[in-house]
């Protein structure tokens, strides 16, 4: 039972660099990140297409593990792409940063297909997963603009 593409979108009052930087630090993850209990980079270097990164996280009560594979990636880092790998269920997502007048709007998308892991219908899951997001924004939002 595929969700449909959920989004979330929030507008942070500092420069672009800052909050890609911030994000782009996966260690920042579990500070941002609700669901995120730990996050570790598998690959060495900067992130790019082929970065993999192992998380554990919390979604929906039950603890889960997947590896994330970044598929596409600017140069910059303005704009990425991620799918899980591994894990119990298919994911992708995506994060987008824009410079804006006062600050970085920050655009994140997620496609989860729950298939037979959730015995739970699919609008339940996207309502629970929609509200997470929007819960990460505002924490994301509150930690960078208070100096984080």
């Amino acid at each position: 039972m595929p969700l449909s593409k959920l989004e979330s979108s929030i507008e942070i009052n500092l420069p672009i660099a800052e909050v890609i930087a911030f994000v782009d630090d996966n260690s920042n993850d579990p500070i941002w990140q609700t669901s995120v209990l730990q996050s570790e980079k598998k690959s060495e270097g900067q992130p790019a297409v082929g970065t993999i990164y192992h998380v554990k996280e919390k979604f929906l009560g039950r603890v889960i593990e997947q590896n994330w594979e970044v598929t596409e990636r600017n140069e910059d880092g303005s704009y990425w792409k991620a799918r899980s790998v591994t894990g119990p269920f298919p994911m992708s997502t995506s994060m987008r940063f824009d410079a804006t007048d006062r600050g970085t709007s920050v655009t994140r998308t997620l496609s989860i297909d729950v298939g037979r892991f959730f015995k739970v219908a699919s609008p339940v899951v996207g309502h629970i997963a929609k509200r997470e997001l929007d819960m990460d924004f505002a924490n994301l939002k509150e930690l960078l603009e208070a100096g984080a």
